[in-house]
Formats: structure tokens, sequence, C-alpha cells
């Protein structure tokens, strides 16, 4: 009986100290985890502000950067949007312009669609469609975005992510100038 004891002391130490030491290289992981997202994040920015020079990170409620010249001035703004796809979350970045208030460029950002088929989101033809399209604009896919034939939930997600934040990510835009 003395020596049970004994070992479930032991093996309740040994639990202990292992659960400290993941707890302690969870807090490390995480940081650098969470840097390395911002910096891939930031530099999709400049691939829907080609003209960019520079990227400020914006405190808001979700991600926001404003993209700015040599000269420090700002081009306009990019917004993280995310909404649901058919095989799980679908991110984007939207690029807008800072005097038209249209959006510059939408870049994909993750997702986990079937590939060949609502992979298609990534395509330059089908993201383009979203260039010039404001805060006011629908987005309605088969209307005022062309599908992609066999992954409309693909494509809806993205216009649902452009959506998402969208109004908000202008307002905040608008009460920094």
């Amino acid at each position: 009986m003395r020596e049970s004891v004994r070992m479930v002391i032991v093996l309740t130490v040994i639990a202990m100290v292992s659960a400290g030491v993941l707890s302690q290289v969870y807090n490390v992981a995480s940081v650098i985890i969470a840097e390395n997202q911002a910096r891939e994040m930031e530099s999709t920015v400049y691939e829907v502000f080609s003209s960019a020079d520079s990227v400020q990170f914006v405190e808001a409620d979700f991600v926001m950067f404003n993209a700015k010249d040599e000269a420090d001035n700002v081009l306009g703004f990019a917004f993280a949007g995310e909404a649901s796809g058919y095989a799980g979350p679908v991110r984007v970045m939207v690029g807008v312009d800072a005097d038209s208030k249209q959006i510059v460029d939408v870049a994909v950002l993750n997702h986990t669609e079937t590939p060949g088929l609502g992979s298609r989101i990534e395509s330059e033809e089908f993201r383009s469609q979203f260039r010039g399209k404001t805060v006011e604009s629908p987005l309605r896919i088969s209307q005022d975005i062309d599908n992609i034939t066999g992954a409309t939930l693909s494509a809806e997600a993205v216009a649902q992510a452009v959506r998402n934040n969208f109004s908000e990510a202008l307002s905040a835009f608008e009460g920094r100038q």
C-alpha cells in the first residue's frame, strides 16, 4: 500500500512539472507565432497595394493597416475579413484606396477549400472582379461577381469576407485622418 501511494505522488509531481514546462513552451511559442502571422499579413498588404513603400498597423477590433507612399502619404488602408467557405474559414486581405474608397485589390490569406475547385478563389481572374467595388456594392455572386462553377460556397465566402469589416474599416480610416 505504501509503495503505491509513493508511485502516485511521484507520477503526480512528474505530471505537474511536465504541465509547467509545456505551459512555458506554449507562452514563448505563441508570441513567436503571432509575430510571424502579423509579418505575413503585413507582407500581404504590399500585394494589395503594390505602390506602397511602407505599411503601418492600425489599432482596431480587427486586423487593419495603412499603406503609405515614399513621402509618408496614406494611399489607403487594408483590412482582413473572414467568412466560412465550403471546407472551412476563408481569410482575405482587402486594399481600399484613400480617395475613391474603392477596392484596389483582394488577396486570399488562407483557406482550406478543395484544391482545383474552391481554390480557384485565389485566381487573378476571380479576385479582379472586386476591384472598383465600394462599401455600398452588394457583391452578390452570379449578379455582381461571376461565380466559380462548382465552388459557389467558396466564391460566396470570399464575397462575405470582403463585406465583413469593410464598413468598420472605412469608419476607422476616416476617423483617423
